[in-house]
Formats: structure tokens, sequence, C-alpha cells
């Protein structure tokens, strides 16, 4: 048995990393309490940028995503 992480993106399941599954091959799904973003290329929305600049980014984006439960 392997178990593998990932989300639903509205209309399909993706899972983080490659996987090998071969058709009609029986899964086990479990729905965790819990929402990810997927990570994104931010990069071809901003153009040419350094690797370190994409990384800023993209943890700023990350950072952003959180919410605070006491704000609400």
């Amino acid at each position: 048995m392997l178990s593998v992480k990932g989300y639903f993106d509205g209309e399909n399941y993706v899972t983080e990393g490659d996987v090998a599954v071969k058709t009609n091959q029986r899964v086990i799904i479990t729905f965790l309490d819990e929402f990810v973003h997927p990570k994104r290329d931010l990069k071809k929305f901003v153009g040419k940028i350094s690797e370190s600049d994409s990384d800023l980014i993209e943890q700023a984006v990350s950072d952003g995503r959180k919410v605070d439960s006491d704000e609400w």
C-alpha cells in the first residue's frame, strides 16, 4: 500500500509528486479538514526575475494565505 499527498482542484484529484497508478487500481481517498494552495510558478506572471526573488514572492504569497483564527 502506498500513501500520497494531493488535493482536489475543483475537477480532478491531483497528487503531489509522481505516482504510478494502473487503470482500475483501487484507491482509498481520505478528505482532510485543511485546505492547500497548489504551488504555482509565479515567474510566468511577473516576467524575468531571479530564482531568489521568485522564492521570496512565493513565500510572501504563502504567508498572505494564512488566516489568523482570532481575526475573525
